[in-house]
């Protein structure tokens, strides 16, 4: 295990590069902080207020980054440049993806009160086009997202707790109505399923049988699940929770493989799994990120 000390305060969004070599971090210290594990990599330009949301692109040259500021920045990291900047929205980014190569999707919101508004999730095309509404209906804040730029899919949950699967490319889908508010979201890369936080628990649905599946009971934790990342076989599914607690899961058999304790605070905000399925990484309220290598 390595631990990384950034800035003190929370961390709330951690990235790997598709190659896995860069591991980007975004928290309450108001900058986006790139690593090589073990290397500090320097920062990029200040959000103030703190970054809420990153997302790296499928080939690895852009990195997005949105928080309490109320903008998304769109960084080239292979020039390490500033390619564009959103004007501010109404309400904070709460969440954001990359549904294609240079196509953004993000979402408005706030984590301690609902919010209505006309439209709460936006598309950008890269390199140097402006935020618009998408045309899916979404006018609730947008509680977590996840997405296959690949495949051009979506999965967003809103805060009057809707669940929705999109092809960015269709008409609007038919969303699943849940139970408990959704913190986190992933998707397996094989797009085979969709994984949400229940309160203490995770729910799993097939994407192939979408508007039929009601989702699987996964697990329970001891506390608030916050944070899912699958790994890249879609198979292995990464849960961190609000007892500083990261639990791994066998999604096929519903069973626990491990469970791991780590110090970096009271509560697991993050969890990011490098694209190459060799390691993974962990951040809490404390500032530190912990890395560590996977059988």
């Amino acid at each position: 295990m390595l631990t990384l000390e950034g800035p003190a305060g929370p961390v709330f969004a951690l990235a790997f590069s598709p190659d896995g070599e860069t591991l980007a971090s975004g928290g309450a210290a108001e900058q986006v902080h790139l690593w090589r594990p073990p290397m500090d990599a320097g920062v990029l330009n200040a959000q103030e207020g703190g970054i809420q949301a990153l997302a790296f692109s499928p080939d690895g040259r852009y990195l997005a980054s949105g928080g309490i500021d109320r903008k998304v920045q769109v960084w080239d990291v292979r020039d390490n440049r500033l390619l564009t900047v959103t004007a501010p929205q109404l309400h904070s980014i709460s969440a954001i993806a990359f549904v294609g190569p240079g196509r953004v999707i993000f979402g408005i919101g706030e984590r301690t009160a609902p919010v209505t508004r006309p439209s709460t999730l936006f598309l950008i095309d890269l390199p140097h086009g402006k935020a618009r509404p998408t045309s899916f209906g979404s006018s609730h804040g947008i509680r977590a997202l996840a997405a296959l730029p690949d495949r051009r899919l979506a999965a967003w949950a809103t805060d009057n707790k809707l669940l929705r699967v999109q092809d960015i490319n269709r008409p609007a889908s038919k969303p699943v109505v849940l139970r408990h508010d959704c913190r986190s979201i992933a998707m397996s890369n094989d797009g085979r399923c969709l994984a949400i936080t229940s309160d203490w628990e995770m729910l799993i649905f097939n994407l192939e049988r979408w508007g039929e599946d009601r989702g699987t009971t996964l697990g329970r934790h001891q506390g608030v699940v916050g944070t899912l990342a699958f790994g890249p076989d879609g198979r292995t599914l990464y849960a961190g929770d609000w007892k500083n607690t990261v639990r791994v899961w066998d999604v096929d058999r519903g069973t626990e493989r491990a469970s791991f304790t780590w110090p970096i605070g009271t509560r697991v905000n993050a969890i990011a799994v490098s694209p190459d399925g060799l390691r993974a990484a962990a951040a809490g309220d404390s500032g530190a990120i912990v890395v560590w290598d996977l059988d």
